[in-house]
C-alpha cells in the first residue's frame, strides 16, 4: 500500500508556519531552538510562547505532540521547523480544555506540522474567543484506513460566538491523505491563496477540501486552489439553522479554483450564497471503485444567492444519489432565490445548465429569478424549473439546450424578459399558468409554447417562427415590432408604436397615434382575423416607381378615420400612378381621414371599393420653383420645370420632397460659373497694384518698395535704384490667397492665386515716365457646398503712366487680361445618377485707373493721402457643359464694376546697425458699385434659359498693408509685405516677398 509520501511526493516538498495562542493555569513557554530536534510531548496553556525555530523538530509518537492541558487565553505557537506526531492515528497538536479559548497558531514557509489524524485539532465546542491559524507552510494529515484525520479540524466549534479565522497563503498547503482537508468549524472565515486539497488515497469520496459539516454560518475566499475528493466545500444540513444566517458564503476570485473531483465545487444541504471571478467545477471520478457520482458546479439544496463573471461548471454524473434517484449534472443546482450571470460569466454541463428544485426531482423550496448576461449551455436543458412558484428570467446573454429545450418553466405564473443581445438556442416552455414574455431593447426572438401574453416595451424587435399568445401581444410607445414569422392572437399597437414585417398575424389593432408599416421595405403584412385602425392611427405605406406599393392583406377591415403617410422611393414616377394598399377577403368598413406624400410634385388620393384601398399618385400643379426658398433656388427650379416630362433632370426631380428638391436645385444652379467670374473682378486688382506700384517707386514717393530695376550703361544692363531717370525693366511675383462666405444665396467659396509681371519704362519729356506690362497668373476656386470647382489661367497685357508735381503724384493705366476657364462640378441626388460635369470658356478683363497723391515729408517719414478710381469689365463666352443631362448651355454676358479707394500711405526710416530699415503701410477704404453681383444665364437641354447669381462682391472693404525693407549692404536689399481686403463675407490676403542682389 503505498504512503501519501509516495503518492503526492511533490506536497511533501511544501513547508507550512503556524502560530497558536493558548491560556494555561501554568505558564509553561517552550522553545525549540533553530537546527535542534526535541523528543516527547509538551503541555500548554494560558498565554504560553511555543517557538519552533528554523529547522528544529519537536516529535513524539504521543497523541498529540502539543497538549493544551489548561484554559488557553492568549496562547501563541510560532512554527519555524517541524511539529509532528509519528504515532498511529495520532494528533501533533490539540486543543481541549475550556469553553472559552484564543491563540493564534503561524506556521512559516518551510515549516511543517503533521500527523496521521488531524494536524491540528479543537477536541471541543468553543463558546467565545479568538482563533487565528496563519499557513505559509505546510500542515497535512498523512493517515489512511480508519487512521485518518483533517489537516486542521475545528469542526468540534459548532456553536457560540467564537471567532475563528484560518489563512492559508499563497504557498501554503493544507492538505489530507483519506479526509475531509480542513473543518474550520461554526461561523469560521476562511482566506486561501495556497492550496487545500483532500485526497482521496481509499477511493474515499466523501473527502470534502473544505468541510463545514452542521456549522451555521462561515466565510471561504478564495484565491487559490481548494480540491476535494468528493465537494471542493461542503455545508451539511442542520433543520433548525436553515436560515440565511446560517448559510455558508464562498467568494472565488480570479484564478480561483474550487473543484469537487466527485461531486460539487460546493455544495450545500442547506442555502448559501457564491460570488465566482474565478472556477468552481464538480467533476465526477471514473475510477472503478467509485460507483457514485453527481458532478455540480454548484448544489445548493434550499434557497441561494449567486452572482457568476467566471465559469461553473458540472461535468458528469454517474449511479444514484442518496434519495435513491439517479444522478445528474448540473452547472447550477438550487431550491431557489437569485441567479445572475454577468457577462462574461459561463454556467454549463453535461446535464443541465441550471437546475431548479428541491433537489429529488420535486417543487422547488422558493420561486427563483435568473438573470443572464453572460452564457449557460446544459447538454440537456439549458434551464429548467420545477416549481409551482412564480419565477423570472431575465436573459441578454446565451442560453443553450443541447436536448433542442433551452428553458422549461414550472407551472407557477412566470415571466421571461428578453433583453437586447438575447440568443436562445433550442425551444422555450412556459409550462402551467399564466405566463407572460417582455421585450425590452432590440433583437429577434424565435417564439416560445405556453405563454398567454407578451408585451414590446421598447426598442425593436423582431418575431420569428411560429408562435401564439392568446391574450394577445401589446406594443408599447416608442417601441417597434417586425412581424417576420406566423404570430396568432391579437396585436395592440399603442400611441407611439410601431409594426411591420411581411408575416401573418391573428389580429391587428392600431390605437390613435400608432403606426402600421407592411414590409421591411415593400412588403405584404397578412391579418388572418380583423384588422382597426382608431381614429388618428397612422398607416405608412412605401411605393416606387415601377407601380410597387406595400399592402395589408386582411380577413376585414374595420377603418375609423386614421392617415395614409406615403412614402416615395427614389425613382421616376409617371404623373398618374395607382396602388392597392389594403385588400380583405371579408369586406371593409370606413374610410381614412386623409393622406400625405413626402413629395413635392405628387399628390396622394384614396379611393375604395367593397374590400379594397387604392392610393393615386398624381401630378400637382406646384411649380418646381415655388418650392425654392432662395432666388437660385427658384430660378433653378423654373428652368428644370421648362425642360418638360421626359427629360431625366425633370423625372428625377418630380419625384424629391420639398428638402430634397431644393438641395436638388442647389447642385443644378451651376452656381460655380457665376462665383468665378467674382474671382477673375476681385483678382484685376494685383495689376493695377503692379503698376501703381513701380510709378511710386520711380519717383521715390512715400512708402515705395525699393524694387531695383534693370537699365542700360555703355558697359551693358546694370541694376540701378526704381527712381532712375534711365529706360528700365523691372518684374513682381505675387501670390494670395481669399475666402467669400456664403450671403444665403450662393455658398462659401475658396481662392487662390499666384503668377507675375515683367515691364519696362522710361521718361517721355521731362517729368512723365509711361511704360509697358505683361504677366501671367492662374486662379483656382473651390465652392464645396456645390461639389464645385474651377481654375483659370490668365495672360496679362497693360500700359502705364505718372507724373510728379512738386508734392503732387498722378498715376495711370489700363489693361486687358485674357482668361482660360474650367469648371467641374458633380450632381447627385435621388432618381439621378451622379453628372461629373465639365465646362470650358473664354473670357476677357478690360480695365481702366488712375490715382492721386500727395507727399508730406519730415525727416526720414512720410505720409502720402490717396485716391484711386478704376472701373473693369469683365466678358464672358457662352459654353456648354458636358457630362451627363444635368449639363448646361451657359450664356455669354458682360460685367461692369467700379472701385473707388481713398487711402493714407506711411513710411519710416530706420537704422538698425549697418542695416538701413524702413517700415512702410497703407491703411484705406475701398467702395465697389456696378454689377457687384455677378449673374450667370444658363438652360437645360430642351429648356428656357434661368439666372443664377453668383458670390457679391464686397461693396465696403478695408484695405491693409505692411511691409518692411531691409538695405542689407550696399548691393543687397530684402522686403516683405502682407496686404489684405476686408469686408462684408470677404477675406482677401496676400503675401509678397522680393530679395535684390546688385553685381
Amino acid at each position: 500500500m503505498p504512503s501519501l509520501y509516495s503518492r503526492v511526493s511533490p506536497l511533501s516538498l511544501i513547508i507550512l508556519s503556524c502560530s497558536f495562542g493558548i491560556t494555561s493555569a501554568i505558564a509553561a513557554d517552550i522553545t525549540i531552538p533553530a537546527g535542534t530536534t526535541s523528543t516527547g510531548a509538551r503541555n500548554f496553556g494560558g498565554t504560553d510562547q511555543i517557538t519552533i525555530g528554523a529547522g528544529a523538530t519537536l516529535t513524539s509518537a504521543a497523541n498529540p505532540t502539543l497538549n493544551q492541558n489548561s484554559a488557553a487565553t492568549g496562547v501563541v505557537i510560532d512554527n519555524a521547523g517541524t511539529i509532528e506526531s509519528t504515532g498511529t492515528g495520532t494528533r501533533a497538536i490539540r486543543f481541549n480544555n475550556g469553553t472559552a479559548m484564543t491563540f493564534t497558531l503561524t506556521n512559516r514557509a518551510g515549516a511543517t506540522i503533521q500527523s496521521q489524524n488531524d494536524a491540528v485539532q479543537v477536541g471541543q465546542n468553543v463558546s467565545s474567543g479568538t482563533i487565528i491559524v496563519n499557513n505559509y507552510g505546510t500542515i497535512q494529515a498523512t493517515g489512511v484506513n480508519g487512521n485518518n484525520g483533517q489537516s486542521i479540524d475545528f469542526g468540534n466549534i459548532t456553536a457560540g460566538t467564537a471567532s475563528i479565522t484560518i489563512n492559508n497563503y499563497a504557498g501554503g498547503l493544507l492538505q489530507t491523505a483519506d479526509a475531509d482537508g480542513i473543518r474550520p468549524g461554526n461561523n469560521a472565515t476562511v482566506n486561501n491563496a495556497g492550496s487545500i486539497i483532500a485526497h482521496d488515497y481509499l477511493n474515499n469520496t466523501g473527502a470534502d477540501g473544505v468541510d463545514f459539516q452542521n456549522s451555521t454560518g462561515g466565510t471561504v475566499v478564495n484565491s487559490g486552489l481548494i480540491s476535494g475528493g468528493r465537494h471542493g466545500i461542503n455545508h451539511g444540513y442542520d433543520a433548525a439553522s436553515n436560515s440565511p444566517s446560517s448559510y455558508i458564503t464562498v467568494i472565488n476570485e480570479a484564478g480561483g479554483e474550487i473543484i469537487g473531483r466527485n461531486g460539487s465545487g460546493f455544495g450545500s444541504d442547506v442555502g448559501g450564497k457564491v460570488i465566482n471571478y474565478g472556477l468552481i467545477s464538480g467533476r465526477i471520478d471514473d475510477r472503478a471503485g467509485v460507483p457514485n457520482g453527481d458532478g455540480d458546479g454548484v448544489d445548493i439544496d434550499y434557497i441561494g444567492d449567486i452572482t457568476n463573471y467566471g465559469i461553473i461548471e458540472g461535468i458528469g454524473a454517474k449511479g444514484v444519489g442518496s434519495d435513491g434517484l439517479t444522478n445528474t449534472a448540473q452547472g447550477i443546482a438550487i431550491g431557489g432565490g437569485v441567479i445572475r450571470n454577468m457577462a462574461g460569466g459561463i454556467i454549463r454541463s453535461t446535464g443541465d445548465g441550471i437546475l431548479v428544485d428541491n433537489s429529488s426531482q420535486g417543487p422547488a423550496f422558493g420561486a427563483i429569478e435568473i438573470t443572464n448576461a453572460g452564457t449557460i449551455t446544459g447538454d440537456r436543458y439549458g434551464i429548467y424549473i420545477n416549481s409551482t412558484l412564480d419565477n423570472v428570467i431575465t436573459n441578454s446573454g446565451t442560453i443553450t439546450g443541447g436536448n433542442g429545450q433551452a428553458i422549461v418553466f414550472g407551472s407557477g405564473n412566470d415571466t421571461l424578459n428578453i433583453r437586447t443581445g438575447s440568443v436562445i438556442n433550442g425551444a422555450v416552455d412556459g409550462g402551467g399558468g399564466y405566463n407572460r414574455i417582455s421585450l425590452d431593447g432590440t433583437g429577434t426572438f424565435a417564439g416560445a409554447i405556453n405563454f398567454q401574453t407578451m408585451s414590446v416595451d421598447s426598442g425593436s424587435w423582431t418575431l420569428t417562427g411560429t408562435q401564439s399568445y392568446a391574450d394577445g401581444i401589446s406594443i408599447a410607445g416608442g417601441a417597434a415590432l417586425n412581424a417576420a414569422g406566423t404570430i396568432g392572437g391579437l396585436i395592440t399597437v399603442s400611441s407611439g408604436g410601431l409594426i411591420s414585417g411581411t408575416g401573418t398575424i391573428g389580429a391587428l389593432l392600431v390605437s390613435s397615434g400608432a403606426t402600421v408599416a407592411p414590409g421591411n421595405s415593400i412588403g405584404t403584412l397578412n391579418v388572418a382575423g380583423n384588422i382597426t385602425f382608431a381614429s388618428g392611427s397612422i398607416y405608412q405605406v412605401e411605393v416606387n416607381a415601377t407601380g410597387q406599393a406595400d399592402k395589408i392583406a386582411a380577413g376585414t377591415a374595420n377603418i375609423n378615420g386614421g392617415n395614409v403617410q406615403v412614402l416615395a422611393a427614389a425613382g421616376t414616377y409617371a404623373p398618374l400612378t395607382q396602388y392597392s394598399i389594403l385588400t380583405t377577403t371579408g369586406g371593409r368598413t370606413g374610410t381614412f381621414s386623409g393622406v400625405s406624400s413626402n413629395l413635392a410634385f405628387l399628390t396622394p388620393s384614396l379611393s375604395y371599393d367593397a374590400n379594397s384601398v387604392y392610393l393615386t399618385m398624381t401630378r400637382n400643379n406646384i411649380n418646381f420653383a415655388a418650392i425654392g426658398v432662395t432666388s437660385n433656388q427658384s430660378s433653378t427650379g423654373a428652368g428644370v420645370e421648362s425642360s418638360g416630362w421626359g427629360n431625366p433632370v425633370y423625372n428625377a426631380v418630380l419625384n424629391l420632397s420639398a428638402p430634397q428638391a431644393r438641395a436638388a436645385f442647389d447642385q443644378l444652379s451651376g452656381e460655380v460659373n457665376a462665383s468665378s467670374k467674382t474671382v477673375i473682378l476681385q483678382d484685376s486688382h494685383f495689376l493695377r497694384d503692379a503698376s501703381v506700384d513701380r510709378l511710386r517707386s520711380a519717383f521715390d514717393g512715400v512708402g515705395a518698395t525699393p524694387t531695383p530695376v534693370m537699365s542700360y550703361a555703355p558697359g551693358g544692363p546694370v541694376l540701378l535704384p526704381g527712381k532712375t531717370e534711365r529706360f528700365a525693366v523691372w518684374g513682381r511675383a505675387f501670390g494670395g490667397w481669399g475666402t467669400t462666405a456664403s450671403n444665403g444665396t450662393a455658398a462659401r467659396m475658396r481662392n487662390d492665386v499666384g503668377g507675375a509681371f515683367i515691364g519696362a519704362d522710361g521718361l517721355v519729356g521731362d517729368n512723365w515716365r509711361v511704360g509697358l506690362l505683361a504677366g501671367y497668373s492662374r486662379s483656382s476656386f473651390r465652392v464645396n457646398d456645390r461639389s464645385s470647382s474651377g481654375a483659370s489661367d490668365n495672360y496679362h497685357l497693360g500700359i502705364y503712366g505718372g507724373s510728379q508735381f512738386g508734392a503732387f503724384v498722378f498715376r495711370s493705366g489700363a489693361s486687358i487680361s485674357w482668361h482660360d476657364l474650367t469648371t467641374n462640378r458633380a450632381v447627385s441626388f435621388a432618381g439621378l445618377a451622379t453628372n461629373s460635369l465639365h465646362g470650358r470658356q473664354t473670357a476677357r478683363t478690360a480695365q481702366v485707373f488712375g490715382e492721386v497723391g500727395y507727399g508730406i515729408r519730415a525727416g526720414s517719414f512720410g505720409l502720402e493721402p490717396f485716391a484711386n478710381l478704376a472701373y473693369v469689365n469683365l466678358t464672358t463666352d457662352g459654353f456648354s457643359e458636358t457630362g451627363g443631362p444635368a449639363a448646361l448651355n451657359v450664356r455669354g454676358n458682360s460685367t461692369g464694376i467700379t472701385f473707388t479707394t481713398l487711402g493714407l500711405r506711411a513710411s519710416q526710416q530706420f537704422n538698425l546697425g549697418s542695416v538701413s530699415l524702413t517700415a512702410r503701410g497703407t491703411l484705406g477704404w475701398r467702395y465697389a458699385f456696378g454689377d457687384v453681383t455677378p449673374i450667370s444665364a444658363a438652360a437645360f437641354a430642351g429648356g428656357t434659359p434661368f439666372s443664377v447669381a453668383g458670390l457679391p462682391i464686397a461693396k465696403n472693404a478695408a484695405i491693409v498693408e505692411a511691409g518692411l525693407d531691409f538695405n542689407l549692404t550696399s548691393q543687397a536689399t530684402l522686403g516683405i509685405s502682407y496686404g489684405g481686403q476686408f469686408g462684408s463675407r470677404l477675406t482677401d490676403q496676400t503675401i509678397k516677398g522680393n530679395f535684390a542682389w546688385k553685381f
